[in-house]
């Protein structure tokens, strides 16, 4: 096991990508130090401010799991560097141009924090290559360590499938939740950086990409059938039953796994590995874990930010030998690229054009209360996420159309989400100029975009003297 960092080592290539890159790097000491005294230390990735998408890679969290710290910083290196010199990255056959990377690194904030659980690996290195756990002597208890991936705040006290309130076991949940300084820190980055809305957890083994749920099978037709009802209690965690099913919305369900296909997709350019898409309950039933709580924050607290947080299991060892690791580490940094480019939003590139704050956080507010409550306005947001990375690529590449899409965003904002009060209705001269931007960027965009640009264009009539509620009504009476 030569070939991996120690914990300080991982500490001191984060602090040396900072020092190396201090105008698109922000070293983050996290508030809680480990259980043996080791502070913990987190990297933003981006440049400026605003307003822009968070998103957040975790590692280490299971000690034995050891080819993930290593892979987060060596990205973390790579995309720093890439964008420094202005150059696109190549992981195998895979390529990812120079564009693709300064629009993340400029249109996101990406945080990584590599190694969640120092104490447990430095225990693996030096002591027992398979402990799992953190190195908590858990006092008054007969065996030390908590499983930091049961540790978190959803349905902790139920102890679901593979986990366990016995001291001994590997999947031990903990006294309490959040009674470890690990998970302590992962909450402290998602309530310090509101604006996380994507989120991977690492670990392995076993080549798979996991969305929530993990406590039980999912169904997206009864929202009562939910993690907060009391009179479910009891009766999750069994797969197959008819009895219990975790409440997801559908859409969401979509977004997560048209996500994880994509990041798959880019994992198996690489070299053929085709990774598993699933819930994270088809591995096993568990609560506590970091992808159900990411997610769960939002319905819990409505002021929180809805975070699609996934669970990736790399390789098909949990140390895999330096040339097997090496190759682990260029296929799943494709992945990870991949992944950012699915988290951006154009109305976020945007931003520094539009003006208020207020206003993108307003937009924000429509599109999940407005738009996602009607067919038509699903399916516009489908068709925005479907192309987002392309539509990115044209704005970024021309100043003249970036400038018409800034003008056409400035003045939907002022329609669609006033500051009080219903929207108003949709000046004709928005709509003539939308419809000009929709055909000036289809005279660059690829066949597929240009056909869906088409398209819009011709339904902006749906919205002809409507407010935008009306005209996504209208859109849905017209494609029945």
């Amino acid at each position: 096991m030569g070939f991996y960092l120690h914990s300080d080592g991982i500490d001191v290539v984060l602090q040396i990508i900072q020092g190396a890159f201090s105008d698109i790097c922000q070293l983050i000491t996290l508030p809680e130090q480990s259980i043996e005294g080791r502070t913990c230390h987190a990297l933003k990735i981006g440049t400026g401010g605003g307003t822009r998408t968070g998103v957040l890679f975790t590692g280490g969290a299971h000690a034995r799991e050891l080819v993930n710290p290593d892979l987060l910083v060596n990205w973390a290196y790579n995309v720093c560097t890439a964008y420094t010199n202005g150059t696109g990255l190549h992981f195998g056959p895979k390529f990812f141009d120079a564009n693709t990377i300064r629009v993340i690194v400029e249109g996101l904030d990406v945080f990584v924090f590599p190694l969640i659980n120092p104490d447990g690996r430095e225990y693996v290195l030096n002591s027992d290559d398979m402990w799992r756990k953190n190195r908590n002597p858990n006092p008054g208890l007969p065996c030390p360590g908590v499983d930091i991936n049961r540790n978190y705040d959803f349905l902790w006290s139920s102890i679901i499938g593979q986990t366990s309130n016995n001291s001994c076991s590997l999947e031990f949940h903990g006294t309490s939740t959040f009674s470890e300084p690990e998970t302590r820190n992962v909450r402290s980055l998602l309530d310090t950086f509101p604006n996380i809305e994507c989120m991977i957890d690492l670990h392995s083994f076993s080549e798979l990409i996991l969305f929530p749920w993990g406590d039980d099978e999912s169904q997206t037709t009864d929202p009562s059938m939910n993690f907060q009802n009391p009179a479910f209690d009891g009766l999750r965690g069994v797969k197959g039953d008819t009895v219990y099913k975790e409440y997801i919305d559908a859409a969401d369900q979509s977004h997560f796994v048209k996500v994880a296909n994509r990041m798959r997709d880019a994992i198996a350019a690489v070299r053929g590995h085709r990774y598993t898409v699933e819930p994270a309950v088809g591995v096993y039933p568990a609560s506590g874990i970091a992808n159900d709580y990411g997610y769960s924050r939002h319905p819990t607290d409505g002021s929180k930010r809805k975070v699609f947080a996934y669970t990736l299991e790399t390789a098909r060892e949990f140390q895999p030998l330096e040339p097997e690791a090496l190759q682990v580490i260029k296929e799943v940094s494709a992945g990870l690229v991949e992944f950012c480019n699915q988290c951006l939003c154009p109305v976020d590139i945007l931003s520094s054009g539009i003006g208020r704050v207020a206003r993108l956080d307003r937009m924000r507010a429509f599109r999940d209360r407005v738009m996602l409550a009607q067919p038509s306005g699903r399916r516009y947001v489908n068709l925005l996420e479907t192309h987002t990375v392309e539509i990115i690529r044209l704005i970024a590449a021309d100043a003249n159309l970036r400038k018409a899409a800034i003008g056409v965003l400035q003045k939907l904002a002022d329609v669609v989400v006033p500051a009080r009060g219903a929207s108003r209705t949709i000046p004709a001269g928005l709509l003539k100029a939308t419809g000009e931007l929709f055909k000036t960027a289809g005279r660059k965009a690829s066949p597929k975009l240009k056909k869906t640009l088409a398209t819009l264009q011709n339904e902006l009539k749906f919205f002809k003297g409507q407010t935008a509620e009306g005209g996504l009504k209208k859109a849905n009476a017209r494609s029945k």
